[in-house]
């Protein structure tokens, strides 16, 4: 008979577990308690195999219980039941001495394959989690492998440039140093040549846009004059025919 104590502030959970348990004539709940603190006192009389903890509870939550629990009580096997789906929480847990750790949308017949195998010693991990980290190892070992074909390449192109180097060290010929020289500032004067080029041909253009603007200015400037004569012009006419009638 595997002994389960039951540690969740509530009581919806309490509920729902017995349900899942009641079936199942080799497991009996020797009890409940709300929070760890609770648990840890209520240990030593009920001697259980296995405890269910939740990990967010008042007083002492369930990673600081099952640390405590680990230690002064070796014995007694503990099962995360939580709805949190955190790789910190079960790093943790796994540090503190968990035995398993399980989302509380786990079924029924997963909580109970879980309590027989977690009070056998055998890690448990919900099917949820199992799926999700196993991708995520599959994901590293790409990406691990992704890594090593690099490194394989830089170390393959420093053994080549190790050679050359090699090569031109160990090479009597000292024309091949001039020649190799010649051919680098050959190269060095291209690229600035180049580079004069472009600098010469992005100052033409600005230049242009510097004049084209000027020149639009001008023509602006020149329009608003017209603009302004055109109106003066049509108002002089209007005054004239008024005063014309007037006469």
């Amino acid at each position: 008979m595997i002994k389960v104590l039951i540690v969740d502030d509530q009581n919806l959970t309490h509920k729902l577990i017995e349900t899942h348990l009641k079936s199942e004539t080799n497991i009996k709940i020797v009890g409940f308690a709300e929070d760890g603190q609770e648990a840890l006192a209520k240990i030593p009389d009920l001697q259980p195999d296995v405890i269910l903890m939740d990990l967010e509870m008042p007083k002492m939550d369930g990673l600081k219980a099952t640390r405590i629990i680990s230690q002064k009580f070796p014995g007694a096997k503990v099962l995360i039941l939580t709805v949190h789906d955190n790789e910190q929480h079960l790093s943790t847990a796994l540090k503190n001495g968990a035995k398993g750790y399980l989302l509380k949308t786990t079924t029924a017949q997963e909580l109970k394959t879980a309590i027989y195998y977690a009070n056998q010693g055998y890690f448990q991990l919900s099917v949820e989690l199992t799926e999700k980290y196993l991708q995520k190892i599959i994901i590293t070992q790409s990406e691990v492998e992704e890594i090593s074909e690099i490194k394989r390449q830089l170390k393959y192109l420093d053994k080549a440039l190790h050679q050359i180097e090699d090569s031109l060290i160990s090479s009597q010929d000292s024309n091949t140093g001039k020649e190799l020289e010649q051919r680098i500032e050959s190269m060095l004067k291209r690229e600035m040549s180049r580079q004069g080029d472009r600098d010469s041909h992005l100052q033409f253009k600005v230049d242009r846009m510097k004049y084209n603007q000027e020149r639009l200015e001008k023509n602006i400037k020149y329009l608003f004059k017209l603009q302004i004569g055109c109106i003066v012009i049509i108002l002089l006419s209007i005054i004239s025919q008024v005063f014309s009638v007037f006469n």
